[in-house]
């Protein structure tokens, strides 16, 4: 190998390293805020209308169901994943997202109702988050004593 050819190679594993590394701090800029779980008892006002669930003319949570929230940030194009956990000797009836619709998610179980817990792949509403802007939400999951 020539000294030539040598400092070629250097000097391109040099630009490729400053390259990739350039671009791993401007990914990694901002990162997900995914708030602790919040635990609603009997009494507590019901915040969204839940699916598969039925209401009660008062709106408010009857006895055996409990409501988790979880406040969830996230910049435009970020995605994230969150574990949404029932309290003990509680099984999930369904998950809601409140009513900003800055942030959306999917689940990749679908068969969740009757578990204990579930992961929510969370994602931005880029029809309404601006560019460089963050997407606030919250996700709820409804739970009922199993």
């Amino acid at each position: 190998m020539t000294i030539a050819s040598r400092a070629r190679k250097i000097v391109a594993l040099t630009a490729l390293t400053a390259v990739a590394g350039s671009a791993a701090l401007a990914g990694s800029a901002s990162a997900a805020t995914i708030g602790s779980p919040e635990v609603a008892g009997p009494g507590a006002p019901i915040p969204i209308n839940f699916a598969a669930f039925k209401e009660p003319a008062s709106n408010k949570l009857p006895k055996n169901y409990r409501i988790v929230r979880k406040h969830v940030e996230l910049a435009r194009g970020e995605k994230a994943s969150t574990v949404m956990t029932a309290p003990k000797g509680f099984a999930i009836v369904t998950i809601g997202f409140g009513d900003g619709h800055q942030v959306g998610g999917v689940v990749d179980d679908v068969h969740y109702p009757g578990k204990r817990s579930v992961r929510v792949r969370l994602f931005t509403n880029n029809s309404v988050v601006k560019q460089g802007g963050t997407g606030q939400g919250t996700l709820y999951i409804l739970a009922k004593r199993a």
